[in-house]
């Protein structure tokens, strides 16, 4: 069921008994209003006659020890012109002495309906007969001393007839506000509820593909506030989703440039250990194939290390900084390329501005260690390479800087890509796979800082990793 007509049912449902109560409540107290105001006039008009009646008392001659045969027929006759007098259609009067009438012009029986016991004084009821409405009207008294009772008689019918109007108009009015709230309801709620429609389309849309798409619904109640998070949420799944094609993307590009780059290893491994299997060959023969295996096999290594790097850093890139002493970071460095740079007689120097680092020591121990491997690489025998640290403007600043043939300008902002060279026969020839600086940029991203490279062909590289100081953590 639509939102829309759930809400116009349960609204008319609200509105129905709620009118209806209100509307019983009116008739009700206005139909007791109404009887009570009949019974307070017949038992008033009943009163003004035993009060002219009660004259008598003052003005009769007739002595109190008289037969009381006369005493009764003074009462009868004094009543009976009074009766007369105020006879009409809808009113009639009735006088009972010892139980019995001694005038009635009524209909029915009021005595009967009616009956008065000593020491009531007043009593009224209304009765209902062949769809008449009687009110009978009854008081006791004294009239030279011999009590009796006085009726009277009237047809409310009147009275009923207005109580039976007000009812039909209070459910006229009961019609009228259900049909006009059936009708108005619908259209109100509709327009209530078009921001929602909206809302879904925009959504099925989104769920489409159209994720660039918002609902920008602006209105100050719930619904605009249910669209702006609606709208958040949007942009959040966006920018997921977007990430998420982002790192598919460039997952696929490692991918494919690692499944292109170790052709060239692989190659080299087949053929040569198709050369062993199949070729008859000197001993010299054997173990040059034997060496150019294992160089393919371990430039395989290095490639899938690389790669499994950039992964790491491309999914988690989780930063545990901590207090570094810089000596001890750089003298690791050195130590772990000295092998490499002793076979190209190139001198590792340090030289140390600031004592201790910020940030995550395998990561800047990986960093330096791209630098200077490549370094090592792009320089000429017998030349310096110099590893330094410092610090300036509330930044930190550790640098690689060599001799070598640098980059040219126009190549500086892609050397960073993954798998670009800047020479590629040399690159290959020394077994390099164009991923150490993707993955530095990487790390300098990964602790809020980035990569700066100044070079000149021919003259040599700077590169440098520039990222904030921030306090010192646990040792």
């Amino acid at each position: 069921m639509k939102l829309w007509l759930k809400q116009t049912l349960i609204t008319l449902t609200v509105i129905l008994l709620s009118v209806s109560l209100c509307l019983y409540y009116f008739v009700a107290k206005e139909t007791d209003g109404l009887i009570q105001q009949a019974i307070r006039n017949g038992e008033r008009d009943t009163a003004v006659f035993c009060d002219h009646l009660s004259t008598l008392d003052r003005t009769s001659s007739t002595s109190y020890d008289a037969d009381g045969v006369a005493r009764q027929s003074l009462i009868q006759y004094t009543f009976s012109t009074y009766a007369h007098l105020l006879q009409s259609g809808d009113c009639s009067w009735s006088l009972v002495m010892d139980g019995r009438y001694f005038y009635n012009t009524a209909v029915h029986d009021p005595l009967n309906v009616l009956p008065m016991a000593e020491e009531i004084i007043t009593a009224s009821r209304i009765v209902e007969t062949g769809g008449t409405h009687l009110l009978i009207s009854a008081q006791n008294m004294t009239v030279l001393q011999t009590p009796v009772t006085v009726y009277r008689t009237a047809n409310i019918d009147e009275t009923y007839r207005h109580i039976d109007d007000l009812t039909r108009m209070a459910q006229l009015s009961l019609l009228g506000c259900l049909l006009l709230c059936g009708v108005l309801l619908p259209l109100i709620l509709r327009k209530t509820l078009k921001p929602l429609r909206k809302l879904t389309r925009v959504s099925e849309k989104i769920a489409g593909g159209d994720y660039g798409l918002r609902s920008q619904i602006q209105t100050g109640d719930e619904v605009g506030d249910l669209s702006r998070s609606f709208d958040h949420m949007a942009e959040t799944v966006e920018q997921k989703i977007s990430d998420l094609e982002e790192t598919a993307r460039r997952r696929e590009m490692l991918l494919g440039a690692l499944t292109h780059e170790m052709k060239t290893p692989m190659t080299a491994i087949i053929g040569f250990s198709g050369s062993l299997l199949s070729m008859p060959l000197t001993e010299e023969g054997r173990l040059e194939a034997a060496h150019e295996i294992n160089e393919a096999a371990k430039r395989t290594e290095r490639l899938s290390q690389k790669m499994m790097q950039l992964i790491s850093m491309q999914e988690n890139p989780v930063v545990l900084k901590k207090s570094i002493d810089t000596q001890e970071l750089l003298d690791k460095v050195c130590t772990a390329l000295t092998p490499a740079a002793k076979e190209k007689q190139i001198e590792l120097q340090t030289e140390l501005q600031i004592d201790s680092l910020t940030g995550d020591p395998d990561l800047l121990f990986s960093l330096l260690t791209n630098f200077t491997d490549n370094a090592i690489k792009a320089s000429p025998e017998n030349t310096v390479i110099c590893l330094t640290a410092d610090t300036s403007n509330g930044l930190q600043i550790v640098s690689v800087i060599d001799q070598g043939s640098g980059i040219p300008a126009d190549q500086i902002a892609l050397v960073t890509e993954p798998f670009y060279r800047v020479d590629k026969a040399r690159s290959r020839k020394l077994g390099g796979a164009g991923l150490g600086l993707s993955l530095c940029q990487m790390i300098a991203q990964a602790h809020g800082g980035r990569l700066e490279i100044q070079s000149e062909v021919e003259k040599g590289t700077m590169i440098s990793m520039i990222w904030p100081m921030e306090e010192k953590g646990n040792e």
